[in-house]
């Protein structure tokens, strides 16, 4: 029948496919994890094949369900603190899951923050014997987000409708006082034989005091 044959090769709307999307797991949960291909350790132990198991660390012995610790050992010897998920005997971290799946993107955002606060201590002059200082710490933090101090002292006030127009004339001063400050010098001019100068000689001393 021509109704049945729609039936049959109805083609499913954005509703319903967006339905299937919304049911997939989140990334980094457990359902996630058990939703992932699985690797066998050389102990016989099934793990996602997303694991993140160290290179050279070991698994400790299953000791029953009454062990909670992730049986992840690190090359010290030292047994990760975590707990573990029932389903794979290791924590979510080292089973794949969490919130921080992309650790190599990680590392290289903690190695280029790294490099930048060892560039902004250098720019202040700030040494690592100084790290537990205050004001050294203070000096950094400002380097590093000068611009927004920037435009807190300038931008801030002269964009503030609230304030009226001699506040704003104040700050806008203020900022040029610490941006532009004015330069005052003190000048001296000795003469030897003041009685033998010439009417010309003085103006010019005078021209040279401004």
């Amino acid at each position: 029948m021509p109704g049945s044959d729609n039936e049959s090769h109805a083609i499913p709307d954005d509703a319903s496919v967006a339905g299937e999307d919304a049911d997939e797991p989140k990334r980094g949960t457990l359902a996630w994890l058990q939703a992932q291909p699985t690797v066998t350790l050389a102990d016989g132990t099934t793990v996602p094949a997303c694991h993140r198991i160290p290179a050279g660390a070991e698994l400790a012995p299953p000791q029953g369900i009454e062990d909670k610790r992730c049986r992840v050992l690190k090359q010290s010897g030292e047994r990760c603190k975590g707990v573990r998920l029932q389903a794979y005997g290791l924590c979510m971290g080292h089973s794949g899951g969490g919130g921080t799946v992309d650790l190599d993107s990680m590392r290289l955002k903690a190695a280029s923050k790294k490099r930048e606060m060892k560039i902004v201590r250098q720019i202040v002059g700030i040494g690592p014997s100084r790290q537990a200082d205050p004001r050294a710490v203070m000096r950094v933090r400002a380097a590093q987000r000068a611009f927004d101090i920037a435009r807190a002292v300038v931008d801030g006030p002269l964009d503030d409708r609230k304030l009226g127009v001699m506040d704003r004339q104040r700050a806008a001063l203020a900022a040029l006082d610490a941006t532009f400050p004015l330069q005052t010098a003190t000048l001296s001019l000795e003469i030897g034989d003041p009685e033998g100068m010439s009417w010309n000689d003085m103006e010019q001393a005078i021209s040279l005091l401004g």
